[in-house]
């Protein structure tokens, strides 16, 4: 009950500073949504290193149901602080129960979910600050609207999600397989970071993560 409770205080602060912050008019738009999205999800992404992965798979179903709940109710104004058409919470809470299913190992799950609140909560951040001069489509679309510097800073903290992986139990993983997971990883879900309407990169990027590297075992 202990750990659970540490689990879950922490995201529930998030939560209530957020909203708090978006009352106050101090953060909106895009800034309330990312606040949340890195620091929960940061937190989140250890979850497996104290409690077990079935636990997890409970929790992300339960969070699932909450934010169908607060999209219907708008009972957390800071998650849908933002004009464009996203269901990026919904995805983050999916990524999160297929990721503790498939999931080997807690630094796996680790990995997978920082690449979803760090490595993609940075870009949007950067791309927001510094990617106005330097913004590109993909494949033409505006709902694919993407910048050079969040592009960037994405790959950049891909590389700090997989070192802090390394650090934390996924030394030898790494180490054996290192054009797998200092290239095609960072490769493919730069690709899918790009390429993914309508924040559905939150579920395709962690799950791909996941079943690449249990192909590696």
């Amino acid at each position: 009950m202990l750990k659970l409770l540490i689990a879950l205080l922490p995201v529930g602060l998030v939560l209530l500073i957020s909203e708090a912050l978006w009352r106050k008019g101090v953060v909106k738009g895009e800034r309330a949504r990312k606040f949340i999205h890195i620091l929960a999800g940061m937190w989140m992404a250890f979850w497996p290193h104290y409690i077990p992965l079935e636990v997890i798979f409970l929790l992300s179903l339960v969070g699932f149901n909450v934010l169908i709940y607060s999209r219907t109710t708008g009972l957390i104004h800071a998650i849908y602080a933002v004009k464009r058409r996203t269901y990026g919470e919904l995805f983050f809470a999916l990524s999160m129960a297929f990721c503790a299913l498939l999931t080997r190992e807690p630094w796996v799950f680790t990995l997978a979910i920082l690449l979803m609140a760090l490595a993609d909560g940075g870009a949007a951040v950067v791309g927001r600050f510094w990617g106005g001069s330097n913004s590109y489509y993909v494949f033409g679309k505006k709902n694919l609207r993407k910048s050079i510097a969040g592009t960037v800073a994405y790959i950049a903290l891909v590389y700090v999600s997989i070192a802090i992986a390394w650090g934390i139990g996924g030394q030898e993983t790494i180490e054996n397989n290192m054009l797998a997971m200092l290239v095609l990883l960072p490769a493919v879900a730069t690709v899918l970071e790009n390429s993914s309407p309508y924040g559905s990169d939150n579920l395709f990027t962690p799950l791909f993560t996941v079943i690449f590297i249990n192909s590696l075992a």
